[in-house]
């Protein structure tokens, strides 16, 4: 194989050799334990920074850099380092392991030759045909992987590392619950083996979230600052809603230079998810120094600029995140964040298209229906609303009493279409007025029964009361304008609701909702041409508030004192 050297891998080079020059006193083990965790791009940095390194050590570092290297797709500076791992100290093996990987795939007979003579340099050293074996598990050779964990079995049965590898190929088969028998295997012989801890946290952590928590917490007892297992950490109680836990987690981990961007994101969404907008939006700035083309960084941005109430702004971007972005990769709550920005820039019908398609992606989402609801509200498509309100119950029938009195309302804004001019005007048949009339009683009916319940829930407010009063009227208006008889079917309501806002006044608040009250059975009293009972409603008024002109001139006209 051809030996290429970058300018980039020379000066990382430079940089160790001329550390590990001024003394002989470092440790590659933190170094190690990112690389076996998989952080590539952390492990790298560390061997780069590390110092005292005596002639082994330097090795040491060169293999595991060459690794880092290898696994990251940089096979040339993996060369590089594995040759600066043999020439630093030709007895080190694991520069010759480093060797024979790089041979594996295209020319297997020079590879199990290093690997040979890395044998002949550790007889009696299990690690080092468990560490081939592992190069085998990573190329799905299973073969040659047994036939070097045989050989490791041979000098040290008890190895823990043995198991580890042996769990990692299982693994990699699908194997999950034989996996998890080896990495306890592992433990059996070497309680303190931490990467055996990691694998089964990271195996359990997707159908067994309390028992990974488990054994990262005896993996915390053993290191408390094992970083690798913070990432795990916080991942578990990131998908648990358990968002301080996750964040405390994130932190630790992501203090390391070089850890995984994935880990960044996820940080800054536990902060959007713990309302630290500004904070969550500093994360989404580093993300996107680092990866300019992180899509999912638009996404939180535009969601952190709907709660910092940058409306406009947010809106924007939702708009090219979703443009921009292929569809596979939308969740309902880019559509609901749409929604909601396009509701506070006034746009409640284009809100109505984005909660639809929020819907389409997740129909089990009972706040989509809601906020539906409300957009057509918005619209003034009040019957939509009620559409809406309905399906929201019946998916959640433990739904609030406010969506309850919402909803009522929705059916009073319904029904009173129909007492507009306008809609009586185009009147013009008798199967239109019966239409209307079908539907203006359907609303009235919903609308009744919505505020009866509300009382019945709260019957200690006047909302019931003075709402179901209101939509009665209704009646009575819609048979006012149409030449009939005025029953006055609101009466016993609104006596019923004055009655409770008399005794429920604290501080005047219900002042003018007792006044609308008296107004109605004024108009009442008067259709029955019962003036004396008209003046006492009015007087009632002035009792409450002194200078109503309507009340004094109603008074007035009726040559009444007051």
């Amino acid at each position: 194989m051809m030996k290429t050297r970058t300018e980039k891998t020379l000066l990382l080079a430079t940089v160790l050799l001329v550390s590990a020059a001024n003394g002989f006193a470092g440790s590659n083990e933190k170094g190690i334990e990112y690389y076996r965790a998989g952080l590539y791009g952390a492990a790298k940095i560390y061997f780069m920074q590390q110092k005292n390194l005596s002639a082994t050590k330097q090795a040491e570092a060169c293999y595991y850099l060459g690794q880092t290297c290898y696994k990251q797709n940089q096979p040339d500076s993996a060369l590089y380092f594995y040759e600066e791992a043999v020439k630093v100290d030709p007895e080190y093996p694991f520069g010759y392991v480093g060797l024979g990987e790089l041979e594996v795939k295209n020319n297997p007979k020079s590879a199990e030759d290093f690997f040979k003579k890395a044998f002949g340099l550790a007889k009696k050293d299990a690690s080092i045909p468990t560490e081939v074996a592992g190069i085998y598990i990573g190329e799905g050779n299973r073969i040659k992987a047994e036939e070097a964990l045989e050989r490791a079995r041979k000098v040290n049965k008890k190895y823990s590392g043995i198991f580890v590898a042996e769990g990692d190929m299982l693994k990699k088969e699908g194997k999950i619950g034989d996996a998890c028998s080896s990495y306890e295997n592992a433990i059996l012989f070497d309680i303190n083996d931490k990467t055996a801890y990691l694998r089964l946290a990271q195996a359990y952590k997707g159908i067994n979230p309390d028992l990974a928590l488990q054994y990262l917490n005896q993996l915390m007892e053993i290191d408390p600052n094992y970083i690798p297992a913070y990432a795990e950490i916080g991942d578990i109680n990131y998908d648990r809603g358990r968002y301080k836990a996750a964040l405390e987690a994130y932190e630790k981990f992501i203090a390391v230079p070089g850890v995984p961007l994935t880990q960044h994101e996820r940080y800054a969404f536990a902060l959007y998810f713990d309302e630290q907008y500004d904070k969550s939006q500093e994360e989404v700035k580093y993300v996107l120094s680092q990866d300019p083309d992180n899509s999912v960084m638009y996404r939180i941005e535009a969601y952190n600029n709907y709660k910092n109430k940058n409306f406009e702004l947010g809106l924007q971007q939702m708009d090219k995140f979703i443009r921009d972005t292929p569809k596979e990769k939308h969740i309902y709550y880019d559509y609901v964040t749409l929604g909601d920005l396009q509701i506070e820039m006034k746009q409640p019908e284009s809100a109505i298209e984005s909660y639809k398609k929020s819907l389409e992606l997740d129909s089990t989402k009972t706040i989509v229906y809601d906020k539906l609801a409300i957009a057509a509200e918005n619209a003034k498509n009040f019957p939509l609303a009620i559409e809406y309100y309905e399906k929201s119950f019946e998916i959640n029938p433990d739904f609030s009493l406010m969506s309850l009195f919402s909803y009522g309302q929705a059916n009073f804004s319904a029904a009173s279409y129909y007492i507009d001019p306008q809609t009586i005007a185009a009147e013009t048949t008798p199967e239109s007025a019966a239409a209307n009339d079908t539907t203006f009683n359907i609303y009235i009916q919903k609308g009744t029964k919505a505020f009866s319940d509300v009382i019945t829930r709260k019957p200690d407010t006047h909302w019931g009361y003075l709402w179901r009063a209101n939509i009665s009227a209704l009646v009575d208006s819609y048979n006012q304008l149409r030449e009939k008889p005025m029953t006055g079917v609101a009466k016993p309501y609104y006596e019923e609701a004055l009655a409770f806002m008399l005794e429920n006044n604290t501080n005047s608040a219900r002042n003018n909702d007792i006044i609308s009250c008296y107004r109605y059975l004024a108009s009442y009293y008067f259709t029955l041409e019962d003036l004396t009972l008209v003046g006492e409603c009015y007087k009632k008024v002035l009792e409450i508030a002194p200078d109503n002109e309507q009340a004094k001139k109603t008074l007035d006209m009726l040559k009444m004192k007051y």
